[in-house]
């Protein structure tokens, strides 16, 4: 392999294989390879038609999906150099870096939606690269003033992937019964070792990459479930998240020394990630052997290895046929690791960007070789600290130690000085702010070296360090600097109050799913929705945050929801009961009149139908006026309220309960219809449940004013509206219903007879904008349907 062109035709010979995978925990988006390639080239016509040529530099910075590869590509097959992003950078960061890089084009996500939206184009030119050509320009760090980048050339890129080309060319054969082999790529394409696994193995295996904007545990385990994943890649901290989350769910017993015993032993937790699921990849930190021990106990493998962005990525690599547990594996044939005489790691080889002239490549890192030629990392050379007697100390080493106390949620060794000497400084984050920490600390210290043991400790305030944003590495300068400055403690958090009380339910979700993304735990919904300020918040947190998780959905939507409504028995029985009974009733006494369905020629199902709600005939109306394909997919939403006692059976008669589970059975069987809580508490679930239902075909058809009109006028729409158009990504046709509130409105016992009529509109589609534009917007193209009645 000269240039990374080389695997362009292995894109297009893939056609139909599937390439790409897309899943939020809402929707699912799978791409094959012909729609990848068919990208490619319309993003290679996007450069033309802008005026980029060979040479120039685009910088890309967007979150992983299809259209970021593409570009990535159409860089490659173009000769157009790539300077890739971390989306997670700031937009000042991002700037700084395009000044630097002197870019032609920026992309950022309202890039790829443009380049998504082009015509796909099978044919396109490939500009003839040769491997000394830079394919991209990739910046590791921001934090200084000035960014600097590392440029990589064909050569570099190709001679790393050739070991792996040649090895999966022995096995692929035997990988054709687990195809497609799937990649979820939780590492951020701008890192090299997240291109290596989810741009280039893909191909080289035939298989297909899946991204998730996921970060909660949970939800990655539930992801890698339905999407039938094989291979994780994460960072090692992820691995340690899912580990919690297998603590809080299941039992552990002792483990078994056969492998089989194992599956059988755990076969709840390989039944929650999927049986096809064997594999995390771990990249950008080494993995605690204790955490490797965990999944290998559990009979997972974990492959990792060591990389730098200026080897390409990859030094060493433990073999998945031949892995050795603590070890980084052996280096990649054409490279070269030698341990220098202060433990350094030092590599040189094709591979290096910097070592053209055959010298070492000085890593900063610490580490040992054992006879076989396995690494053994050992820690930071930056990070090690030596004290006054002249004796190395290696902070990982006491770290291990204290994360060991049941007391300790994490730990960060650091150096301060004091006299003049650098002194061992422990940072400690508790999961019980009541610990004693001078005991606990005495206890550390007598399971070290003396020169290891702790002089002074700090109770650090914040719920995690400060990390990396590509490899989650804990910023060891930050946390020594931010200690130097308010020695022996630290302050308490002084939290700015805020009053809950005012939020929506829909931004106490959304503060909710930030706040499980920033501490990775599943928080409880029921026990949110009753915090009132960021008082109460804090101390909820402090409690939720300590080796205690509640499962999301309790409370409200205590029953199960109507999936017994999609059975085929079901189903028939309603075709039937609209078909023959309803539709002709409704129609025969109150006579209907539909505009707007040639809006449906070219639409493909499913889609989102939002209407105005003026009356409890709203959903039989839009029945009625739908086609047979389009109606035999509605699945009206109903506010939760109309069912309280059914859902919530303790505070209310068994009468109350009988008569509105009665009406529940019925609203579902007969009309496929779902509850909605329009309170916090359950919101999740059932916007969860939304997504299922589009997974399946189904369209939802929901009211966004939230409640009847009580005057027959269209009022405003609840950003909910928008949520779902964002976070589902399907299109919002919008309705107009006129006629019903004279029927039976919100003031009527009983209906009369009256003339319906029922607009549909053109359908909309939304990609970046906020919740509550779309909503605005939803809502004027309802109400340009009422003015053209």
């Amino acid at each position: 392999m000269r240039t990374l062109q080389d695997l362009l035709p292995d894109i297009a010979n893939l056609e139909d294989h599937e390439a790409i995978r897309w899943s939020s925990g809402f929707r699912t988006l799978a791409s094959t390879y012909a729609e990848l390639h068919g990208t490619i080239g319309a993003a290679i016509n996007y450069f033309d038609e802008l005026g980029i040529r060979k040479g120039d530099r685009v910088l890309i910075w967007a979150e992983n999906r299809l259209e970021w590869v593409a570009v990535f590509w159409a860089c490659i097959a173009s000769g157009v150099i790539a300077v890739p992003v971390d989306f997670r950078f700031s937009e000042d960061l991002m700037r700084r870096i395009e000044a630097e890089s002197k870019t032609k084009l920026t992309i950022d996500r309202a890039g790829l939606d443009r380049i998504r939206d082009l015509p796909r184009v099978r044919t396109f030119r490939v500009e003839p690269a040769t491997p000394d050509d830079i394919v991209e320009i990739v910046y590791t760090s921001g934090t200084t003033a000035e960014p600097k980048g590392v440029t990589h050339r064909h050569r570099h890129i190709c001679a790393n992937l050739q070991p792996f080309r040649t090895e999966i060319h022995k096995y692929k054969k035997w990988a054709l019964p687990f195809q497609p082999i799937r990649i979820l790529d939780l590492l951020p394409l701008s890192h090299m070792f997240g291109q290596a696994l989810g741009i280039y193995m893909p191909v080289l295996l035939g298989g297909a990459a899946a991204f998730t904007p996921e970060v909660h545990a949970a939800r990655i385990v539930q992801i890698v479930r339905e999407n039938r994943i094989s291979v994780v890649v994460a960072v090692p901290r992820m691995l340690e998240n899912l580990k919690n989350e297998v603590e809080r769910r299941f039992q552990l017993s002792a483990p078994s020394p056969s492998i089989l015993t194992r599956l059988w032993r755990y076969r709840k937790i390989h039944s929650a990630f999927g049986w096809k699921f064997w594999s995390f990849v771990a990249g950008g930190a080494p993995v605690d052997s204790e955490l490797e021990e965990f999944w290998a106990k559990l009979g997972f493998l974990v492959v990792q290895g060591y990389g730098l962005t200026e080897a390409s990525p990859v030094v060493t690599v433990n073999h998945p046929f031949d892995a050795k547990r603590g070890s980084l594996g052996r280096a990649l044939p054409g490279l070269e690791v030698m341990i220098a005489p202060d433990g350094e790691i030092l590599v040189r080889g094709e591979s290096i960007t910097t070592g053209d002239d055959g010298s070492w490549l000085h890593t900063g890192d610490l580490g040992a070789m054992d006879a076989e030629g396995r690494l053994y990392y050992r820690g930071r050379k930056k990070d090690m600290i030596v004290t006054s007697e002249g004796l190395n100390v290696h902070p990982e080493d006491i770290e291990h130690v204290l994360n060991q106390f049941p007391e300790v949620r994490e730990s960060a060794v650091v150096s301060v000085r004091k006299n003049g000497n650098e002194q061992v400084h422990a940072a400690l984050i508790l999961k019980d702010p009541n610990t004693n920490v001078d005991t606990l600390v005495r206890q550390a210290n007598d399971k070290l070296e003396a020169h290891q043991r702790i002089k002074s400790w700090s109770v650090w305030p914040d719920n995690d360090f400060p990390r990396t944003t590509s490899t989650m590495k804990v910023r060891r300068a930050e946390v020594a600097r931010r200690i130097s400055s308010v020695p022996q403690s630290m302050p308490p958090l002084q939290p700015r109050e805020r009053d809950f009380s005012a939020m929506s339910s829909l931004e106490r979700v959304e503060l909710l799913s930030q706040l499980e993304n920033q501490y990775q735990v599943d928080l409880n919904e029921e026990e949110f929705s009753q915090l009132k300020d960021s008082a109460q918040l804090e101390e909820w947190l402090r409690r939720s945050t300590v080796g205690r998780s509640e499962r999301a959905g309790s409370g409200v939507l205590s029953r199960p929801l109507s999936d017994w409504a999609r059975s085929l028995p079901i189903r028939l029985f309603r075709t039937i009961f609209q078909q023959l009974v309803a539709i002709p009733l409704f129609k025969h006494y109150l006579p209907l009149t539909v505009t707007g369905l040639e809006h449906f020629q070219h639409l493909e199902a499913p889609v989102i139908f939002a209407a105005n709600h003026t009356s409890h005939l709203d959903a039989p109306a839009v029945f009625a006026a739908l086609p047979f394909r389009w109606r035999r997919r509605l699945a009206p939403a109903m506010g939760l309220d109309l069912f309280q006692p059914y859902f919530e059976p303790d505070r209310f008669s068994k009468k109350e309960v009988w008569w509105t589970g009665l009406g529940y059975v019925l609203a579902c069987g007969l009309f496929n219809a779902y509850p909605l809580p329009q309170e916090v508490a359950g919101v999740r679930r059932a916007l969860n449940y939304t997504a299922e239902l589009l997974k399946r075909g189904y369209c939802p058809l929901v009211f966004p004013e939230g409640m009847r009109s009580t005057d027959g006028r269209l009022h405003s729409f609840r950003p909910g509206i928008g949520m779902m158009a964002i976070r589902l990504q399907r299109p919002i046709v919008p309705i107009y219903i006129e006629g019903l509130y004279s029927v039976y409105s919100v003031h009527h016992s009983w209906p009369k007879r009256g003339a319906v009529r029922v607009s549909f509109g053109q359908p909309l589609r939304f990609t970046s904008e906020s919740y509550d534009e779309v909503a605005q917007k939803v809502c004027r193209a309802v109400e340009d349907l009422q003015q053209f009645m």
